[in-house]
């Protein structure tokens, strides 16, 4: 019960970021097919549907599922290394509403343009880009924990490397980021998504490997 008042007393923005897609879904129901895309490959093509009431119910609720997990997140800490309000939880609640949001009304627009020659732009990849930079900003300041941040071996058993691996990572999480929003106006929807991946392996590569160095040199 704290969890549920704490979130409509200090977060009730996201309590209402949460209720749009239900307070929309009545108003579109009428206008989407039968049939709704809800999977898209690397190329931004559609290549899976599924019913519309999957379509339009299954990611608000999961949303749902993923921010009370969050807050619950300190309840079942076994070493009470996180609290509700401690940075970067409350950043991190409400940017997972919102890309999950972005990823919702993409599939809400594919559906609506369903039967037209789709050319769909990478959206879902840009909120994932601004992602990576608003929580790349706040990397450094996640203190060791077992639930978010870059939960190593190394990392979870030495402070020291925690906080030079997050240190790191915050850096590269943010220029890649960035890269990717500045590139993506000019790169076609194929180029974008490879170049996506390429960042996305490269910014989680690196920390890992020099958190295993710290272990390695001893530091």
């Amino acid at each position: 019960m704290k969890t549920i008042k704490y979130a409509f007393k200090n977060e009730w923005y996201n309590i209402l970021l949460l209720l749009l897609p239900f307070l929309a879904i009545p108003f579109l129901w009428s206008y989407l097919p039968e049939q709704m895309p809800t999977h898209i490959n690397f190329a931004g093509e559609i290549n899976d549907y599924s019913a519309k009431s999957f379509g339009l119910l299954f990611i608000p609720l999961l949303t749902v599922g993923i921010y009370f997990l969050l807050l619950y997140l300190p309840n079942i800490d076994p070493k009470k290394r996180i609290e509700i309000d401690q940075k970067p939880m409350p950043v991190l609640r409400t940017a997972v509403i919102l890309l999950l949001l972005i990823i919702h009304l993409d599939m809400i627009v594919l559906g609506l343009e369903i039967g037209l020659e789709l050319h769909p732009a990478n959206w879902i990849y840009l909120a994932l880009a601004i992602f990576f930079v608003v929580m790349g900003n706040y990397m450094k300041t996640i203190q060791p924990n077992y639930f978010i941040g870059i939960r190593l071996p190394w990392t979870l058993e030495n402070a020291k490397n925690w906080r030079k691996t997050h240190r790191l990572g915050s850096y590269v999480w943010v220029i890649g980021g960035a890269l990717l929003i500045v590139l993506f106006p000019f790169l076609t929807n194929k180029v974008y998504s490879t170049f996506f991946f390429i960042i996305l392996i490269t910014i989680t590569l690196i920390p890992a490997f020099y958190s295993f160095y710290l272990y390695k040199t001893k530091f």
